[in-house]
């Protein structure tokens, strides 16, 4: 039996939602922020791919925290807590990319999906191409 499912595969971990998250790392909710503090310091919780998205995009685009500050923050969150995260070395690997490339979150999680586990990735943005090729990933279509 793998971490959090039962026999017949199906995922009992609790999936947690933006909210949680952005309340744990802003800490700026009396009530929310020492909840969510205390489900992702004693629980194990997984963060959905698509909630992680919507994480970076309110940090960025609603409170401005520049992109280094917010994956340090997020690897902060997946290295001090048992948070489930899919992908994990991908995705860590992406949040590298945002926070140093000129991409967008979803095409460094691309990028971090190509050099980790080696997909392919079929794409028409140039800037996530350069990457690519700078990786000697080919990527265009």
């Amino acid at each position: 039996m793998t971490l959090g499912k039962t026999p017949q595969g199906i995922n009992m971990t609790p999936l947690a939602d933006a909210n949680v998250i952005l309340r744990y790392i802003l800490n700026d909710h009396e009530n929310f922020s020492a909840r969510a503090k205390e489900i992702i310091e004693n629980e194990v919780i997984e963060i959905p791919i698509e909630v992680l998205c919507e994480v970076v995009y309110v940090l960025s685009g609603v409170y401005s925290i520049d992109r280094i500050e917010i994956r340090d923050a997020l690897k902060a969150l997946f290295e001090t807590t048992r948070c489930v995260l899919p992908h994990r070395m991908s995705v860590l690997k992406g949040l590298d990319y945002y926070a140093e490339k000129n991409l967008d979150f979803v095409d460094s999680l691309l990028a971090g999906y190509a050099v980790t586990e080696g997909v392919s990735v079929k794409t028409f943005d140039n800037r996530l191409q350069k990457l690519l090729v700078s990786f000697n990933i080919a990527g265009r279509e």
